[in-house]
Parts: structure tokens; sequence; C-alpha cells
């Protein structure tokens, strides 16, 4: 009975606490999304009422390495991913990256289409909702974690308000043509890992920012493939101006479709 009770009490005080507006700053949340299954997420918040909350998909595994992060660590240099997801929390008024469920820890391709994915990202939408009831709820997804925003978007309709694909593949854009919210894609020119040329045919039907750095080489059919944290693919040297162009896009819905 005492079990019971406490259980009781914990999804009560979770309860409350996901109700209650969020402050500005940053947290760590673990929220219920299937019977025994939580999600962790870092909740990146500005100073007043969000307009937008931005919910982030990771490609690769999809992990973001949030159990058990220190928020004091956070780095703030707006070119980093952690830097620049903060600055666009400041901008739009919150920012939501999301790790994958706890029964579930690495996301491969096939569990991306899975039920559980989308049940776990529904339910992480409803507990934003319930803390910035006024904001639009945008999918955001970096490589494989913009096919999980595509293929989620289509899936959970209304649930979302505007889209932003990041490095997607060719797959990613097929998806992309049912998608019925405001989208938005972003793409470097110079991506060795998933080429710009297999994505621009079909992804230059929507709003697009392609984005340029000559200090990375052309990308030919021998080049090696280069998918790591400081590539081109995950913008790197131009995180900074590519999420600030993004928030102005949630915002006023002009688009900047150079980044140089």
């Amino acid at each position: 009975m005492r079990r019971i009770c406490a259980l009781l009490c914990c999804a009560l005080a979770l309860g409350l606490f996901l109700h209650r507006p969020a402050l500005a700053g940053q947290a760590l949340l673990d929220i219920p999304t299937r019977p025994g299954a939580t999600v962790t997420v870092l909740e990146m918040t500005g100073s007043g009422e969000a307009a937008c909350v931005v919910l982030y998909l990771a490609g690769g595994s999809g992990q973001r390495g949030l159990r058990g992060l220190y928020l004091e660590d956070l780095p703030a240099d707006p070119q980093t991913l952690f830097g620049a997801q903060r600055q666009l929390a400041d901008k739009v008024g919150a920012m939501v990256a999301i790790d994958p469920a706890s029964d579930h820890p690495v996301l491969e391709m096939y569990d991306r289409r899975a039920a559980e994915h989308r049940q776990d990202v529904s339910a992480v939408i409803a507990a934003m909702r319930l803390r910035h009831p006024k904001a639009k709820m945008v999918l955001m997804g970096s490589s494989n974690g913009a096919y999980s925003a595509a293929l989620l978007a289509n899936r959970l309709g209304s649930e979302v308000d505007a889209v932003v694909l990041i490095s997607g593949n060719a797959d990613t854009w097929t998806e992309a043509a049912g998608i019925r919210q405001p989208l938005l894609g972003v793409h470097h020119r110079r991506d060795a890992c998933l080429p710009f040329s297999d994505s621009y045919p079909k992804a230059h039907f929507h709003p697009l920012i392609v984005v340029d750095d000559t200090r990375f080489p052309p990308v030919y059919p021998y080049t090696p493939r280069e998918c790591g944290f400081e590539s081109a693919h995950t913008l790197y040297g131009r995180r900074a101006q590519v999420y600030a162009a993004i928030g102005d896009w949630l915002l006023t819905g002009k688009v900047r479709e150079k980044i140089e």
C-alpha cells in the first residue's frame, strides 16, 4: 500500500511539474512516454513567453547524452551545437533536445519508423504544450533525425505546427513530400556524408537554406565520406548563422536562402 501511495505521489508531482510554466534557463526533464519508458529532454528557455518550442531529434543513433549531463558545463559558444541551440531558445522561446527512450537507448533506422518512436515524441510534444500552452511546436531533425522529423510530421499531423529538416538524405525528402505543415530545409553544399546533390532534386521544391564554406573541399562521387562533428554535414563553422536564420524563419516566415 505504501508503495502504491509513493508511486501516486511521484506521478502527481511530475504532472504538476510539467503543468508548471517553464522559467528562463535550462532543465533536464524525464518525461513518461509509454509503460516502463521515459524520455530525458534538455529544455532551454528564453526570458519571455515562448513563441515556438523547437524539439530536436539528433542524427546517428539519436543520442544526445543527456542523462547525467551537468548543465553548468554546457558550452555557450554559438558555434557549438548546444550553444547554437541556446541561441535559438533565446530567440524563439524554447529549444528541447530529445534523447532516445530509456528502454531503447539506440535508434536504428527501423526504430525511427516504429510506433514506439512516434509515441515517445508525441508524449514529449504533449508535455511541452502543457509547459508552453501558447507556443507552436516545431519538429527539427538533423541527418537521420531529419528522417524521423519528416516521418513523424506526417504521422502526428496537427500535433506538429512546423518542421525543419537539416542535412537530410533523399529518403527524408521523399517523406517530406507529404508534409502539410510549414517546412524549411537546410543543407551544406559541401556535405560529404549525405551529399547535397542527392537531396537537392527534391529539397528545392521547399524553402531551403543552402550553406557553403570554402574551408571544406567540394564533394565528388569519389570523395571520402565524412560525418564527424567538425564536418560540413554538421554545419561546423556555420552553426550560429544557420540557427539564427532558422529562428528568423520561424518568427517571420522569411528565408535566408544562402549562408556563406
